[in-house]
């Protein structure tokens, strides 16, 4: 199954006791994020370092990039638009957009994604009940 996820998802796949990391262990995920997320991960690069349980930060990457296609803007942002009449967070738009462009649901722990109806979210719980 295929989600595109947001950047507090990619932050707990960094961990590895997560349940993140568990469901990304026990099903067959494909999981896919705007490019511009790895930019977040660097910005915060020590709160990162904080949740991985003594990696480093270039394991960590490397780790992320394994498990999750990165997108560039160009294949989605003919959607930025419709995206931002959606939801009014503008920091997460490139996370919608790229679900609609897609057409797949979006995993994210972030309320205000579930204020739309035009794409699927599942919270990490939700997704656990869905996937068992």
């Amino acid at each position: 199954m295929k989600f595109v996820v947001d950047a507090n998802v990619l932050f707990a796949l960094a961990k590895p006791s997560s349940a993140a990391n568990k469901i990304f262990s026990m099903y067959e995920l494909k999981l896919i994020a705007p490019d511009f997320a790895l930019m977040e991960l660097f910005k915060y690069k020590d709160e990162l370092m904080a949740k991985s349980e003594g990696d480093s930060f270039d394991n960590i990457i490397s780790s992320l990039k394994s498990k999750v296609i990165f997108v560039d803007k160009s294949e989605y942002k003919e959607l930025i638009k419709r995206a931002l009449k959606l939801i009014p967070d503008e920091k997460d738009v490139a996370y919608l957009a790229l679900a609609l462009r897609l057409f797949l649901p979006l995993w994210s722990n972030d309320s205000h994604f579930k204020k739309q109806s035009q794409i699927e979210v599942f919270t990490t719980k939700e997704l656990i009940e869905f996937l068992s």
